[in-house]
């Protein structure tokens, strides 16, 4: 199966919405709660990824269930799918960074890179590495919306918002780009995010 269809995208990206429930949880439960369910569940789901390479009956049912929602090289079983990538992004992140930035990579992860995907395949426009343009200005554009929900919501202070643009702007530039760091962006884009944030903050101590 090597075609993707716009279909296929849109019923992707409404399954890609779900993972909404993990930011939800971690402000409704906290740090450690959070990470005693989805800590579990993402080893759960890594070790049922990696074997399915190895094991023809896995990876028979692995596509069965999920094949209207895997990308063609995610079905081949050569590589790791998004949904494994994500886990692990909310693991390190959840782990790491104050729940004000954790909350906001993965509302971003969320809400923008559905926006890109949907945009982007909707509308023509030139390349943005290997991406387009409006489906990157999409990226942005809803993340700069995300981040000040987010911010308002946590009562932010105004250094969140200005370390935020830039932080956003290279979680564009990464998910535009998914080859400069060679993983899946579902883990790229949260952790870079996320992971710029959190230096400003241990540099600015500006988080609540």
């Amino acid at each position: 199966m090597t075609d993707f269809s716009f279909g296929r995208e849109i019923y992707r990206k409404l399954f890609h919405l779900l993972i909404l429930v993990f930011p939800l949880a971690l402000i409704e439960l906290g740090r450690w709660k959070t990470l005693s369910i989805v800590a579990p569940l993402t080893m759960i789901v890594f070790v049922t990824d990696y074997y399915r390479q190895k094991y023809p009956k896995i990876q028979f049912y692995f596509t069965k269930f999920f094949s209207t929602i895997l990308r063609p090289h995610e079905l081949t079983g050569d590589h790791l799918c998004g949904a494994t990538w994500m886990l692990l992004a909310a693991s390190s992140i959840f782990l790491f960074c104050t729940e004000e930035i954790a909350v906001t990579a993965f509302v971003i992860l969320a809400i923008s890179d559905t926006f890109a995907a949907i945009i982007g395949r909707s509308f023509s426009s030139k390349p943005f590495f290997e991406k387009s343009q409006i489906g990157s200005a999409a990226f942005y554009i809803s993340g700069l919306i995300v981040l000040f929900v987010c911010g308002g919501m946590f009562h932010s202070r105004l250094w969140f918002y200005l370390f935020g643009f830039f932080a956003l702007f290279c979680a564009t530039i990464i998910e535009a780009r998914p080859s400069f760091f060679g993983v899946d962006d579902n883990f790229s884009v949260p952790v870079s995010f996320a992971s710029i944030m959190t230096v400003f903050d241990l540099m600015w101590n500006y988080s609540y």
